[in-house]
């Protein structure tokens, strides 16, 4: 017992003795932390929306109190470059297998770069867009038909409209906002500077 409370005593001394040191040693330590997460970025190209995995019924996708999404954080990686990337794939009616979204009957990728581009622009309170026009009810003409699901507003619009309309439009915003976006990163979304 009394070695074990020696050792201990030793451990605790270099332990305390370590922490008194200065940092000087461990000067270059951010640039290198820096330098592994920026080399861990998967090049936009790469990133599988498809790959998404479940999406939590609460919350929007980057909020990771309810969802942990590789695929979201590798788009975040991106900053504001990922926006074209989603817009790029608002046509992609490539079915999704596998469980995505509560009650939706199929998922494809452009709903799910649809929901992404949603959600990014959409502040922490999840009731107000930072982006003009681009709340699902109002970009998809919803009207006041409240009995309709997220997802039969969405079959609606595009058998109405179609797909490369959805696309266009959210061509037409990046145009006009692209210089003027930032990310907030308190409210965790994309904002326009006034």
């Amino acid at each position: 017992m009394r070695s074990v409370n020696n050792l201990l005593l030793i451990i605790g001394v270099s332990l305390a003795a370590a922490c008194s040191r200065t940092p000087s040693a461990n000067v270059t330590q951010p640039s290198m932390v820096k330098q592994e997460s920026t080399a861990s970025i998967v090049p936009l190209s790469d990133i599988n929306l498809a790959a998404i995995g479940t999406i939590a019924p609460k919350g929007r996708v980057q909020d990771h109190d309810y969802n942990d999404l590789a695929v979201i954080t590798s788009l975040l990686q991106h900053g504001k470059e990922a926006i074209p990337y989603l817009i790029g794939n608002l046509d992609n009616a490539t079915k999704i297998e596998g469980h995505v979204i509560d009650y939706w009957s199929e998922v494809c990728v452009a709903d799910v770069a649809l929901i992404i581009l949603t959600n990014f622009f959409t502040d922490r309170s999840s009731q107000r867009t930072t982006l003009p026009g681009v709340g699902w009810d109002e970009f998809l003409e919803r009207g006041s038909n409240n009995d309709l699901t997220g997802e039969q507003v969405l079959r609606n619009y595009v058998s109405k409209h179609g797909r490369k309309v959805i696309k266009e439009r959210w061509q037409t915003l990046w145009r006009e906002y692209r210089d003027r976006l930032f990310w907030d990163q308190n409210e965790r979304c994309f904002r326009v500077t006034p």
